[in-house]
């Protein structure tokens, strides 16, 4: 019996519930199944029954030799991996576009940060890390584990599976951010799953399959973790109370995993058609790369030649085609896709960009300097530990940051606790917040510095 099986089955008894949650199952909706640690729905810190069995399936359904379902999303996972693979003051390689969660990771375990820089475009968007970067890093650095990004949130692929024996020839632990990469595997056009070949992988189910917001897996495969320091970790990070409306939730998307087996030929049908509007389009570009290179899921618009920002094409598709897109940037909107999409959706993007873009021009656009290179003076951790105090970020040139601040979304901070502020970073965040880019870490104009 699945877990969702399990909880309908509970909530439809004649059980009387003498314990939380304090609404008793008495409203309608996702109430019927708010369960705790009751006598026959297991617990997810201590699984011993149906629990047991769902994380079994779920390993099962993508081939890991052992999976766990996380109701905190990826950043729990990124927290408790990097924690339990790391001791305090081991070093650790991490791309310099990671999360802000892997960032908090190495902090909060006090280890020495070094980096890889993968290289980015002309609308600032990274590529993947190479085998080579990696190689080099560890050659240069000796770190005790990797993290890898991939696909990255604009849908570029690492070559994992060169990467991986990359890393374990030297004995390095790889831990790998697949937040986007849920729907990897199902497909050979979706080949770039990392599960079997890092010892880590964390997946956002939410990101890119049918589950709610918060759902997310950790499949450990690798003989260098020890699963066990993995769960004491989740206690750690991850809620004593985990809500059974949340792993409902996956274990429905688990059966739906089983039972839709054609929905991702449909869906790659469905991209094929969408991307054939990129030949009609004069002004706007869509970026297409191979499979091998890009998830074609992720689907990149870039603005760099319209005269548009990325950002006012995205209020033109809100405010006129009421179309909502994943993020906006200087140059390029992201529209995120998955197997739920349907073809009429596609079509009204296709028939939006069609419009918009002939009312453009062909015009460059005024970019700023993007640059996500780490000016590190001292490790974050380090920086976090000493006073601090706020000054006008206008005036924060060549002080060491307190803080982590990030262009938001996806969350990748331009700058990190113990890097010296540049000018250059200065006009960056001062550009994007002139043209209503999210920026986090900045409080009414101003930055924690350290003292």
């Amino acid at each position: 019996m699945s877990l969702k099986d399990r909880l309908e089955e509970y909530s439809k008894s004649n059980m009387y519930p003498f314990h939380m949650p304090g609404h008793k199952r008495m409203f309608e909706g996702p109430y019927k199944i708010d369960m705790t640690e009751v006598e026959g729905v297991d617990n997810l810190h201590h699984p011993t029954g149906v629990i047991a069995l769902e994380q079994q399936r779920i390993a099962k359904i993508y081939n890991s030799k052992e999976s766990l379902m996380l109701v905190g999303g990826s950043t729990v996972g990124n927290l408790a991996a990097i924690y339990a693979a790391c001791n305090e003051g081991d070093t650790i390689v991490i791309q310099r576009n990671s999360h802000k969660s892997v960032y908090n990771g190495a902090i909060i375990r006090h280890l020495k940060v070094e980096y890889i820089n993968p290289s980015w475009d002309a609308d600032g968007i990274f590529h993947g890390v190479t085998s080579e970067m990696v190689e080099a890093a560890i050659e240069n650095y000796s770190p005790k584990a990797v993290v890898l990004t991939t696909p990255s949130y604009e849908g570029y692929h690492c070559n994992i599976e060169d990467i991986s024996n990359i890393c374990h020839e030297k004995g390095v632990i790889l831990i790998v951010d697949q937040a986007h990469g849920a729907h990897l595997g199902f497909h050979p056009d979706f080949n770039h799953s990392a599960v079997g070949f890092a010892d880590i992988t964390i997946q956002s189910l939410h990101k890119t399959l049918p589950c709610l917001t918060q759902t997310a897996l950790m499949h450990i495969c690798g003989k260098l973790v020890d699963s066990r320091k993995i769960k004491e970790a989740l206690e750690i990070f991850e809620t004593s109370s985990p809500s059974y409306v949340l792993m409902d939730s996956i274990s429905r998307c688990m059966d739906f995993l089983e039972e839709k087996k054609d929905i991702f030929g449909e869906y790659v049908d469905k991209l094929a058609d969408f991307y054939e509007v990129s030949g009609q389009l004069r002004h706007l570009h869509i970026i297409d790369e191979s499979n091998e290179i890009k998830d074609k899921g992720k689907i990149v618009i870039s603005t760099r030649n319209a005269g548009i920002t990325g950002v006012e094409l995205a209020n033109l598709l809100r405010e006129k085609y009421e179309i909502e897109t994943e993020l906006s940037s200087f140059s390029y909107v992201l529209a995120m896709t998955s197997i739920m999409d349907t073809k009429e959706g596609f079509d009204r993007l296709k028939k939006a960009l069609l419009e918009i873009d002939g009312t453009l021009k062909e015009e460059q656009i005024e970019m700023p300097e993007i640059t996500f290179e780490s000016n590190k003076v001292m490790e974050p951790f380090e920086a976090k530990n000493k006073s601090a105090e706020s000054i006008a970020f206008d005036e924060a040139n060549g002080r060491i940051s307190n803080v982590m601040v990030c262009l938001y979304p996806p969350g990748v901070p331009v700058i990190v606790p113990g890097e010296e502020i540049k000018e250059q970073n200065i006009k960056l965040i001062k550009d994007a917040l002139e043209k209503s880019i999210q920026v986090t870490g900045l409080i009414s104009g101003t930055i924690s510095v350290v003292k």
